[in-house]
């Protein structure tokens, strides 16, 4: 009997010290603002708590922050008042009681306060959770989640919301989905478009109308539908509502299906992935990029920065239209286009035109029309960065080692593989 005492003597003190000890400020990422971070941070932790020998089971999940001296300095009358779940013996309790500290009736938090840090803590048990807030005497710091800053964000009580978001971000995509059933609150999160900028459903069976309009509530900026079976309709549906769409991927799909591409209008489109789709020559390039009866305007695509035509029947007649009506251009991919030879090159490189002065990636790959003469006039893109001339065959090695030579006095150029030439600076 007076082991049993004793033992539970023990315990009743362990527990008297994990509740009467100070503890570090606990806060959540609702109390962030920009100009209370100076000289603060926040840590998230899950900790086992003390009484981890006897409930080898409990995890205590726990928001740790360390409040800069700016805002230990301010004052007022405000309050804070911090969900956090914490076992307290009844016998600390009645310690604290007795010690003169705020006394923790129902609905009254336990309150520490450490001046000489100027930061404080708040804890409640779970039946406390929702009791009203205590008042601080004008000498205490006040409280971040009194300050407006990321309160109520996104509709949530304290912020909570940008929280997981923040944790959200790590997952892939199936794991997100995995999430979105766990309850109504992370169904509502894990839809936020911050999570998905870039969607990819490249390969999949065809797509149900369903999967559409998940598509078009989460708003990407890129989407990749690459080898995936897809009606005109459906593409059509989709651009229309997408007016903030910025990458589109559709490599191998057919004009049938692509032709939708000509009536939307897409003013953020800054990559066209249209590499081995079939159908496509010059007739369908001059379609996409000016629609029929607008000849004479500005083109839709205008502020393209990124196409890739990989694979297609191409001609110089296209290479004049991307010149004429795609200013911004920087990277073009025109690999195993068996229709380009030196003089679609010398087009490209032609003085007073935007390709010569903007290309910056210039991709040949394949393009068996090369020969050693194309790198002439490759020499004229002052801008080029990468060029890539891998499998042409009638380009040798040693007219790109001349290439290099020949530019080392403008720039520092090498061969990061064969007939793959890098500048370096």
């Amino acid at each position: 009997m007076e082991d049993e005492e004793m033992k539970n003597e023990e315990e009743t003190e362990e527990e008297g010290r994990w509740d009467s000890d100070p503890d570090p400020p606990v806060l959540l990422v609702s109390d962030l603002n920009d100009e209370l971070l100076s000289g603060s941070y926040l840590t998230v932790t899950l900790q086992h708590p003390h009484k981890a020998t006897s409930q080898t089971g409990s995890i205590v999940p726990k928001l740790e922050a360390a409040v800069g001296p700016r805002t230990a300095a301010l004052g007022g009358s405000q309050h804070s008042f911090i969900q956090r779940k914490a076992a307290h013996s009844r016998a600390s309790r009645l310690r604290d009681g007795a010690d003169g500290l705020n006394p923790r009736g129902p609905g009254r938090p336990r309150v520490q306060v450490d001046r000489g840090k100027g930061s404080y803590s708040v804890s409640s048990s779970e039946e406390d959770e929702a009791a009203p807030p205590p008042a601080f005497s004008s000498t205490t710091p006040p409280s971040l989640l009194s300050l407006p800053s990321f309160k109520d964000v996104g509709g949530e009580r304290g912020g909570e919301k940008e929280m997981w978001v923040s944790v959200f971000r790590y997952l892939k995509r199936a794991e997100l989905l995995a999430c979105m059933s766990v309850c109504k609150a992370w169904y509502k999160w894990t839809c936020d478009k911050r999570l998905w900028s870039h969607i990819d459903v490249s390969r999949c069976s065809p797509l149900s109308n369903q999967a559409l309009a998940g598509i078009v509530k989460r708003q990407p900026v890129s989407l990749d539908l690459s080898w995936t079976p897809l009606a005109r309709r459906q593409l059509n549906c989709l651009l229309t509502r997408l007016s903030g769409l910025r990458e589109l991927r559709v490599t191998g799909l057919p004009w049938s299906c692509l032709s939708a591409l000509v009536s939307p209008t897409l003013p953020q489109l800054r990559l066209l992935d249209l590499r081995w789709c079939e159908g496509f020559s010059d007739a369908q390039i001059k379609a996409l990029i000016l629609p029929p009866g607008l000849e004479s305007s500005r083109s839709r695509l205008r502020n393209m920065v990124t196409l890739h035509l990989s694979g297609l029947d191409l001609s110089d007649s296209t290479l004049r239209i991307l010149q004429r009506h795609m200013p911004q251009l920087e990277n073009l991919d025109l690999a195993h286009c068996k229709n380009i030879t030196d003089s679609s090159v010398a087009l490209l490189a032609a003085a007073g035109t935007h390709t010569r002065n903007n290309i910056t990636e210039l991709t040949l790959a394949g393009c068996n029309g090369l020969t050693d003469g194309c790198l002439s006039y490759l020499k004229r893109l002052p801008s080029l960065i990468l060029l890539d001339l891998r499998g042409c065959k009638g380009v040798s090695r040693r007219a790109c080692d001349a290439f290099i030579s020949d530019l080392s006095h403008v720039a520092l150029y090498c061969m990061m593989e064969e007939k793959l030439i890098q500048r370096l600076d």
